[in-house]
């Protein structure tokens, strides 16, 4: 089952590329956060350029506040 459609994941920031993201879901498993990212496919077919569709970092709810402090403000959700 993915986090996406389990309780008790939240989204704590989009960007607009996949390596932007992954750059960060990789600090915040560094804490011992784990992490996914959705919305990765549409960034495989066009890699580097901006999408109308934001490449989402999710996580556990109850690590959401830490794991917040690792996304950059302009990428906060």
């Amino acid at each position: 089952m993915k986090p996406s459609s389990t309780p008790g994941w939240t989204i704590v920031g989009e960007f607009d590329t996949l390596p932007d993201a992954s750059i960060i879901a990789g600090a915040i498993e560094n804490e011992g956060i784990p992490t996914t990212i959705l919305n990765s496919s549409l960034q495989s077919t066009l890699p580097l350029t901006f999408t109308w569709a934001p490449v989402q970092l999710l996580v556990p709810e109850e690590m959401a506040e830490t794991a917040s402090e690792f996304v950059p403000d302009e990428n906060r959700v």
